[in-house]
């Protein structure tokens, strides 16, 4: 093969390196590198070139450099899912012979029939890091969505062996039973209802109507939905409107559930007598309009705070329920929060809290301010 042809020979080789869509390297039996593709410097993160260089001075983790000497000793393909030391990174390494140019070598002093031994050995790597994720997030969503159905479910069941047993000889109670079941087939419909909801935003499939809309009229909005609410539970509801005349790009129906959902939770964990604010303001530069929710509640205790805008996540329920008097009690799906979020980031804002055990949370977040051409 003349010096042009081996030159095209070798970009041929490298682009079909380039071509497979994972890291890989071929190395010789003394672990040397001698072709590798991008993806492969990208996960190493090497800065120099990777020829000349032995394995053992790119990887560190043993049971991947045990995995390519066995398959160099044993002359055969092994595969096998390694987790990086001291990381949760997750990779799936399989190593093979290749065939090409093999050499022949006696393999014991016993056996004097010669054997193929192979020169060159191909490593491919699979990062399985966000593949694992996905899966322990979906075991702990088909979990979470068991354990809130099963509750519903086994009041219903309950409430329908009750009624059986009432229904000839005590019609009123019977009456009452029924109308428990129907809260209890509500509730289920809710929660399916907002399990689909949230499924469509995370998927991108919630269409979202941006209008320009006044911060101020948002507000408004929330305090009329939820005046009724907090005058039942004696706890006072207050605006703060500062140049609330700014008009926000925002699908407006989706906003206005997420500050009822803070509104209502707010209100849900304030004892009677304390105040829930809902207000709006123009941050600093003028780009970008904040609305908050805060209250004078029971808290959130730090160790919840960075999950607490997880899907399914609840605060201790039983904390919730007794460390305040006159609110309307605690429960819910755990998926408005999560709702919340992910209409806030659709929108291009962020939503964060503060929050002081006995002293009350603030739930904000922003959104871009409607300029007008």
């Amino acid at each position: 093969m003349d010096e042009d042809n081996n030159i095209e020979y070798r970009h041929f080789f490298q682009e079909m390196l380039e071509a497979i869509p994972w890291p890989l390297l071929i190395i010789d039996r003394s672990l040397f590198v001698h072709y590798y593709n991008h993806d492969t410097v990208q996960l190493l993160a090497a800065q120099e070139l990777l020829q000349h260089q032995t394995l053992d001075q790119l990887i560190s983790d043993r049971a991947i450099l045990e995995l390519v000497q066995r398959s160099i000793r044993l002359n055969r393909p092994l595969e096998e899912e390694c987790t990086r030391e001291g990381t949760a990174t997750s990779w799936k390494v399989s190593v093979n012979p290749l065939t090409h140019a093999p050499l022949t070598i006696e393999i014991s002093q016993q056996n004097t029939t010669p054997e193929q031994t192979y020169r060159y050995f191909s490593i491919a790597i699979e990062d399985l890091t966000e593949l694992r994720r996905l899966e322990r997030a979906r075991r702990d969503f088909i979990a979470n969505i068991s354990h809130e159905l099963r509750t519903p479910l086994a009041s219903v069941r309950l409430l329908v062996e009750t009624l059986e047993e009432a229904i000839d000889t005590d019609p009123d109670q019977a009456q009452i039973f029924i109308e428990k079941i129907e809260t209890e087939v509500q509730n289920l419909t809710d929660l399916v209802s907002e399990i689909l909801e949230l499924s469509r935003i995370e998927s991108g499939q919630m269409p979202m109507s941006i209008e320009p809309v006044e911060a101020e009229l948002l507000v408004r909005e929330v305090m009329a939905r939820m005046l009724m609410l907090a005058q039942r539970h004696r706890v006072k509801l207050h605006t703060e409107i500062e140049q609330g005349q700014t008009r926000v790009a925002a699908d407006s129906k989706q906003i206005l559930r997420v500050l009822v959902n803070l509104a209502h939770n707010a209100i849900k964990f304030t004892p009677s007598g304390g105040i829930v604010v809902i207000g709006t303001h123009l941050e600093e530069g003028g780009n970008m309009q904040t609305f908050f929710v805060r209250d004078t509640g029971i808290g959130i205790p730090p160790e919840d705070i960075p999950r607490i805008f997880e899907r399914f996540y609840k605060v201790n329920q039983a904390r919730s329920k007794a460390d305040f008097i006159g609110g309307p009690g605690g429960g819910g799906s755990g998926l408005g929060l999560a709702i919340a979020r992910h209409v806030v980031e659709a929108h291009g804002g962020r939503i964060k809290v503060e929050s002081v055990i006995g002293q009350g949370s603030c739930f904000t977040f922003a959104l871009p301010v409607a300029f007008h051409v």
